[in-house]
């Protein structure tokens, strides 16, 4: 598990117990830093939603990084 198996690394004190053993993603596994900064570069692909699911998403993504800075 890509995440588990990272966060025990760099916390080798702590334990993670995942919520499932299937919980494994696997478009997430074919996701480099190459492939990220190439999308960065060229803004693509393009995700379009609508404007009630992007304040939806915006409200999370807040919520997640206000969690991070506590």
């Amino acid at each position: 598990m890509g995440i588990i198996h990272r966060l025990k690394k760099e916390n080798p004190g702590k334990k993670f117990i995942p919520i499932s053993e299937q919980a494994i993603c696997p478009n997430m596994k074919s996701i480099t830093l190459e492939k990220v900064l190439w999308s960065l570069q060229e803004m693509s692909p393009e995700v379009k939603v609508s404007e009630e699911i992007r304040l939806r998403a915006k409200a999370a993504v807040d919520k997640m990084l206000q969690v991070g800075r506590k």
